[in-house]
């Protein structure tokens, strides 16, 4: 590729194992990054694909924390410095539906579904953002992407009642445009990314009922009605590069127009 945008960068990704994280990781590289790449899994349970982007190329690390427990997340961090020294991107995907714990309409809401969402999706992006902006401000540049929701910017009445996963996702879209304003004077811009509903593993669910993809046509009107990770990677990728040097603090909406109504 002639001029990769991303040449010389080192990106971290919270959240790159899978889905929208995986396709962001794929990007990156082919635009010249090298990566370090927060998941879950051990190494060892990683699948081949996922080895070959994430393990085996040079210029890349893998690192097993998960970003609720703080200790495990600032250990990454202190890996990600000892094998690069710095940190240029950062893409915080990671999060969770809290349906299993018992989110859902307000009223019926349990404190653990409340807890579990607010935990990985708000603290969580907490955490990584402090840390990687406690390096870009001695570097005096950066590029933070969170990724959030549409259900961070609009209520709908069926289909998608999970209040505190909306809470959460909200939280992610204030915190990082206070965040935007407050660094800009240290030449780091903090932006987000707000899906709407991509067939993601996280998602299976939702993409497999006949009633919601239904419901689609007119919550997603631009076809094919469901988006893919690679909708939101592009942005994700668009918004951490040089292209996008005079944006900071938008919350882009990649939802075939679920939010433009």
């Amino acid at each position: 590729m002639t001029n990769p945008r991303f040449e010389d960068q080192i990106a971290v990704v919270v959240g790159g194992t899978g889905g929208i994280g995986l396709e962001t990781v794929r990007r990156l590289r082919q635009e010249g990054a090298q990566t370090a790449v927060i998941g879950l899994e051990s190494p060892e349970q990683l699948s081949e694909e996922q080895r070959s982007l994430l393990v085996d190329p040079p210029g890349a690390l893998y690192l097993q924390a998960n970003a609720v427990y703080g200790e495990q997340l600032e250990e990454a961090f202190q890996r990600i410095d000892e094998s690069f020294g710095r940190i240029d991107v950062l893409v915080h995907v990671a999060g969770i539906s809290a349906r299993r714990w018992g989110d859902g309409p307000l009223d019926r809401c349990t404190e653990e579904g409340w807890d579990q969402a607010m935990s990985v999706n708000a603290k969580g992006v907490y955490r990584s953002n402090r840390l990687a902006l406690q390096r870009m401000i001695r570097q005096k540049s950066g590029a933070i992407v969170n990724i959030s929701s549409v259900l961070g910017m609009v209520g709908v009445r069926d289909h998608f009642a999970t209040h505190a996963y909306a809470a959460s996702r909200g939280a992610v879209i204030a915190l990082s445009r206070s965040a935007a304003v407050y660094y800009a004077k240290d030449n780091i811009r903090v932006n987000v990314v707000c899906p709407g509903l991509l067939d993601t593993p996280m998602s299976q669910r939702a993409v497999r009922d006949p009633v919601i993809l239904e419901a689609l046509t007119e919550f997603q009107p631009l076809a094919p009605h469901v988006g893919y990770p690679q909708d939101a990677a592009a942005a994700i990728v668009f918004l951490a590069s040089r292209d996008a040097r005079f944006i900071t603090g938008i919350a882009l909406p990649v939802d075939g127009g679920w939010t433009a109504q």
